[in-house]
């Protein structure tokens, strides 16, 4: 019985000697982490995102910007609804309502006046210091480069009076 006892203590010890020995190899290899399934390794700059990984090395493209748009220098007048700015269009106003050659209604801070070859009419176009008008009628001495800013008042027109603008297209 005694040797029995001695073989069970032998081979505990033997054992226990083989796992010590397995342990200790691991960790001079691992400098001391714990044992365990391998762990994935990650740079340390890197992301780890539901697709892969993104290190410093890769970038990722940034969208273009806006292109700068095309500015036109022009002449700008001004008309207002009287028979002085529209002469006999001026008495042929349905309800005292002042439609465009478009048949828009005009609306100051809204209706230009263009030439409709170049600006046809719905054409949007920012007018610097102004801001967005619509091309919506149209004038005899409105040719080329030359914008009408329509006013409800001919004293509001008077005081715009004629100026070189910029503007650019926003639509056509």
């Amino acid at each position: 019985m005694m040797k029995r006892f001695l073989t069970g203590v032998l081979s505990i010890v033997a054992g226990t000697a083989l796992v010590l020995t397995s342990f200790a190899g691991a960790c001079s290899e691992d400098a001391g982490s714990v044992s365990g399934p391998p762990a994935q390794e990650t740079p340390p700059a890197a992301f780890q995102g539901p697709s892969g990984t993104l290190s410093e090395m890769e970038t990722v493209p940034e969208p273009d910007p806006e292109p700068e748009p095309e500015w036109i220098e022009a002449v700008a007048t001004a008309y207002c609804s009287c028979e002085i700015c529209c002469e006999e269009w001026a008495l042929n106003r349905p309800d005292g309502i002042v439609y465009t050659a478009s048949g828009a209604e005009a609306v100051q801070g809204v209706t230009i006046a263009a030439d409709w070859s170049i600006y046809p009419p719905g054409t949007v176009l920012f007018v610097e210091d102004l801001g967005e008008m619509v091309v919506q009628d149209r004038g005899g001495a409105i040719q080329g480069q030359k914008i009408d800013v329509y006013f409800e008042s001919h004293d509001d027109a008077l005081q715009f009076g004629r100026q070189n603008v910029r503007f650019y297209i926003v639509n056509d």
